[in-house]
This record gives structure tokens, C-alpha cells and sequence, in this order.
């Protein structure tokens, strides 16, 4: 088959929908040779689509945007995303020596809201500033990241400063688990199935899940280098109409065993089917979903501001919004 298309992933039981394209013969039906390439980080991920050496990934919303403006840390890379892939199923994930210390200190907010419990959090830094202790470390997956976001807003929601009072670092996904483990990490927000990873070996608990934080918030979108869609249209069409198909077959709770034991292969999540079915039912979109919607792509880019990774007026943000999220192919290929 000519129609060769090559799509980079990161090992997260949220890469489904592009695996399920090409394993379970969508793509094929479109007329493509589906080809999906896993990177071990975001950071590698990121370089594969810098450098032409993938099409397109299974791609954090933010850093589709980052990549393109050229802040991500290579040169720019005009960037389209034409559809979406998933809300994610993000949390964060503590030690459980930490957890319980919140437990102890404000037990009250332990018992509420999860969205809230950085109150407790609060406590534990502010005893541990008064014994001249060493802030607490945690870790997102990357800086241009839902999960950086959503750590930060936990966090300020408790009246915790993620910019002073921790300390804020980046780690590859399948390395938190054993960071954790090793005493290198306080916490980590992540995808899954890291979270219940570090549950079900007994060395972490989870304290809030991005339904607490952000309900119905974008994660991954599909990222496509703008020279090659611009080059291969009707490529572009084909693989979207594939990824649709994809996403309707991985949502369908009737096939949620054989997609566990589909992401259990080395190749692809690499972890126990059961833990990944545990996990899927969050990772998968909601209906309607794979539609991209600028509204997404703007509420992104505030939060970039606010984190002070971008400094653009509101002309610029919608300049930008409107280059890359694109509904507009998503329609003229499935109607």
C-alpha cells in the first residue's frame, strides 16, 4: 500500500484511538498504511514531529499549540489538529506518606471535596516551612501540558503558590511510578494508567482526578505537520474518517476487554490488560467529542498565560487558535 502515514504516540491507555485505527483495520479501509511509532516522553514525541520523522502523534492539546508558536523548546512547527482524541482521564497521584499527613492535619477536608483538598496540603507546607524542611517536589508529564494546568489550579484552589511553595519538575509518564517509589517524588499528575499503577503496587494513593478539577476538559488531540497535510489532502481525509471509526469501535463498551488486552502489548502501553481495562473508561471520548472545538483550543492558550509559558494580546490567541484547531477538515471529510 502506498498511502504510507506515520503517527507518533506516548504509552497511555489514551493513544487507543490511533492504535485501534490501524490495528483493527480502519485505516486499511480508507486506503491507508497506518504506521504508529511509540515515543518513550513527550519530549521525544515532540522532536518527532520537529524533525519530520512522524506525520502527525497522539499529541498533548498544549503542546500542538506550543509547538507551532515555537516554544516548546525546537524550532517551530506549524502544526494542524483536525480532530480530537480524548477528555483524558488525568489525576494526581500522592505518596502515601504524604497522603496521610493531609489525612492527619485536616482530616475535615480529607472528608470533602476532592477539588479542595490542597487546603490539607497547605497545612503539611506551612508545618514543614516552620521545621525548616525542603519544599515538597512534584512532577507533570511537561510543561505544555493539561496535567500542568490542572496541578496548578488544585494546587492555587488550596492556596498553594505552584511557583514558590513546591517545587514543579517534568518526568517521562512510565518513569513516575518508580520515582514515586524511590522517594525522588512527592506526587505527580498523570495520565493513565500510572495512577492506578502506583495504587496497585501499594506505594501511592490517588487524591483528585481531572473530573474534580476540569470536567469535560480537552487532552490529546490528533497533531498533523501542516507541510504534509497540506501536501497529502486527501491522506488527511482518509485517516480522519479512520480515527472516527476508531473512536465509535474503542467507546463501545462491548469491546472495552479486547481494547485492554489490545494497549497490554509491549509495543504499545505495555502494562496488565486488567489494570488497563480498570482504567479506559475515563480515557475514552465522549460522544461527539472528536470534533476539535476552538473553544478548547482558547481555553488552552489562557492557561498557557497564566502560567506564564505565553504573552500574546487576544488578536494573537485567536490568530493562533484559528491556524491550528480545524474543524473545518473534520467536516469536509466525514460531513
Amino acid at each position: 500500500m502506498a498511502n504510507i502515514v506515520k503517527l507518533g504516540f506516548a504509552p497511555l491507555v489514551d493513544c487507543a484511538i490511533p492504535v485501534v485505527a490501524a490495528e483493527k483495520g480502519f485505516a486499511a479501509a480508507e486506503g491507508l498504511d497506518l504506521r504508529v511509532e511509540r515515543a518513550p516522553s513527550w519530549a521525544a514525541l515532540r522532536d518527532k514531529l520537529a524533525f519530520g520523522l512522524v506525520d502527525g502523534a497522539h499529541i498533548l492539546a498544549p503542546l500542538a499549540l506550543a509547538l507551532h508558536q515555537g516554544i516548546a523548546g525546537v524550532p517551530a512547527t506549524p502544526l494542524l489538529v483536525p480532530v480530537s482524541l480524548g477528555l483524558g482521564n488525568n489525576a494526581i497521584t500522592l505518596s502515601l506518606d504524604l497522603y496521610e499527613r493531609m489525612q492527619a492535619a485536616a482530616p475535615e477536608v480529607m472528608a470533602g471535596p476532592p477539588a479542595l483538598r490542597a487546603r490539607a496540603l497547605r497545612s503539611v507546607i506551612d508545618a514543614d516551612r516552620a521545621a525548616g524542611k525542603p519544599p515538597l517536589s512534584f512532577v507533570t508529564v511537561f510543561h505544555f501540558s493539561c496535567h500542568h494546568y490542572e496541578l496548578l489550579k488544585w494546587l492555587a484552589d488550596g492556596g498553594i503558590d505552584g511557583r514558590s511553595d513546591v517545587n514543579i519538575g517534568v518526568i517521562a509518564p512510565p518513569r513516575m511510578v518508580e520515582s514515586l517509589a524511590a522517594g525522588w517524588i512527592d506526587g505527580y499528575c498523570a495520565g493513565e494508567p500510572w495512577n492506578q499503577r502506583a495504587v496497585q503496587r501499594g506505594i501511592g494513593q490517588v487524591v483528585v482526578t481531572k473530573a474534580d478539577i476540569r470536567p469535560d476538559g480537552l487532552e490529546k488531540v490528533l497533531g498533523l505537520r501542516a507541510d504534509w497535510a497540506e501536501e497529502h489532502p486527501a491522506q488527511v481525509a482518509a485517516l480522519i474518517r479512520a480515527i472516527v471509526k476508531a473512536a465509535d469501535w474503542s467507546r463501545d463498551p462491548a469491546n472495552r476487554a479486547e481494547l485492554a488486552r489490545l494497549l497490554a502489548g509491549a509495543q504499545y502501553v505495555g502494562l496488565p490488560a486488567d489494570l488497563i481495562e480498570l482504567t479506559l473508561n475515563g480515557a475514552i471520548p465522549a460522544p461527539h467529542r472528536n470534533r476539535p472545538d476552538t473553544a478548547d483550543a482558547h481555553r488552552l492558550l489562557l492557561e498557557m498565560t497564566a502560567a506564564e509559558q505565553l504573552d500574546l494580546s487576544e488578536a494573537e490567541r485567536g490568530a493562533l487558535a484559528a491556524a491550528v484547531w480545524r474543524p473545518d477538515l473534520y467536516d469536509e471529510a466525514v460531513g
